[in-house]
């Protein structure tokens, strides 16, 4: 299985809920084209990533790269103020690095966030006119290895939610035929904070109907401080989350990892913007995930695990401690290794 080890991570430009990811949007927004590069490879070089998945290219309608499908005129897309194209930028550095990039395309307009997957035929229309643009445009990029469900399904009382999944059988067979080699990975959620997925015989034929590649599950520990979901955090959780959804994996062709939750809200109170969580806890969430895993990715290392001494002021100052924490996790764990 996995070694215990960060080695994928979300990004984004503008995140889908602009609340939570107040502390690096506020500098993403502003980012020059030299700004991704230099974060791109402080996640490579410094932070051992090996692949990114974009959050979306869209949000309420709007986008963040030039976009002819969503709306006209161009000068409608999300405001950067000092990068035309900030997708671009993102996945000219990837393929610079020899990262593997995964697009997210959601949010379709009028959608509002996880778990609010809409699933008629007008949103698969949209799905495949901008996926068909993306790679018109960028389709030539090296770094562009995959797609990424950002409409994330849910998990409601163990089971995935049946709509949601034969959705993603239509979207994964949309990109199949778009780009028949390419990967596509999902990260459900766990409605009402029950951070479980049933070991039966419907979540097969469900994991399976999705048609994707892999599905990287929210361990949904940064949650847990949430109204919904009384805490304190619980870390062991993964140790039985993951052992469960390993046992319904192993009768599919799809691959599970987990998606590491890196937050915890402001103030500990729901729906505050998103700070670093403890050091502690984050380890404990990968050691005991990784047994059980393919893959161990995050949500999110840019803002949250990176050094506000390489890129100033992208997230918190417990952004720099996290950073640092983890830095001597990664060091200690290559030299037991080696």
């Amino acid at each position: 299985m996995a070694a215990a080890f960060i080695t994928g991570s979300w990004i984004d430009v503008v995140h889908p809920c602009p609340r939570d990811g107040v502390y690096w949007n506020r500098r993403t927004l502003a980012y020059t084209d030299e700004d991704w590069a230099v974060l791109i490879r402080h996640l490579r070089r410094d932070l051992g990533l090996e692949l990114l998945m974009l959050q979306c290219v869209a949000k309420d309608g709007l986008s963040v790269y030039p976009s002819r499908v969503m709306q006209e005129p161009l000068e409608k897309r999300w405001y950067t103020r000092n990068c035309y194209d900030p997708l671009g930028a993102i996945l000219k550095a990837c393929s610079a690095e020899g990262m593997d990039f995964y697009m997210g395309v959601g949010f379709i307009p009028g959608e509002l966030d996880s778990g609010r997957v809409q699933t008629g035929d007008e949103a698969m229309r949209w799905y495949e006119a901008v996926s068909a643009e993306l790679l018109d445009r960028y389709g030539g990029e090296a770094g562009w290895k995959g797609w990424y469900m950002a409409a994330e399904m849910s998990v409601v009382q163990g089971k995935l939610e049946p709509a949601q999944t034969a959705f993603a059988g239509r979207l994964t067979a949309m990109w199949r035929r778009l780009t028949p080699k390419w990967p596509a990975i999902a990260s459900p959620y766990f409605l009402h904070g029950q951070r479980r997925l049933d070991d039966c015989d419907d979540n097969v034929r469900r994991v399976e109907e999705t048609g994707l590649t892999a599905i990287a599950y929210q361990d949904g520990i940064g949650l847990a401080t949430a109204v919904q979901v009384p805490g304190p955090p619980d870390p062991l959780n993964n140790e039985r989350l993951f052992a469960t959804a390993r046992r319904v994996h192993d009768h599919t062709g799809v691959a599970l990892w987990a998606n590491t939750e890196l937050f915890c809200f402001e103030n500990e109170i729901f729906f505050q913007p998103l700070i670093p969580a403890s050091f502690e806890r984050i380890e404990a969430q990968v050691r005991l995930a990784a047994p059980h895993v393919e893959r161990v990715v995050a949500y999110t290392v840019p803002g949250l695990m990176t050094s506000q001494r390489v890129c100033p002021g992208l997230g918190v100052p417990q952004t720099e401690e996290l950073y640092l924490a983890y830095t001597v996790y990664r060091k200690g764990m290559n030299a037991k290794e080696g």
